[in-house]
């Protein structure tokens, strides 16, 4: 496996900011592809949508955050 998708901990598995960012494109798809034509079903679905999307968002935001600096610091800093 290429070493910048590799995992820094097990480069037989996935970098947990892969992860993340794949996540992160997961939500924005399903944001623009799903909320976005539904339309005015009822405002708290959409609210109910938008905060879904939101917390999707925020998770992978921190996956991907969490896993490029533990690969910086596995790559660089530990010894």
């Amino acid at each position: 496996m290429n070493k910048y998708i590799a995992s820094s901990i097990d480069p037989q598995k996935l970098s947990l900011t892969i992860k993340g960012v794949i996540g992160l494109v997961a939500t924005i798809v399903a944001f623009f592809g799903i909320v976005l034509p539904i339309g005015e079903l009822n405002p708290i679905a959409d609210q109910i949508g938008d905060l879904v999307a939101l917390v999707a968002g925020v998770v992978s935001l921190g996956f991907t955050i969490y896993g490029g600096i533990r690969k910086i610091y596995n790559t660089y800093f530990k010894k």
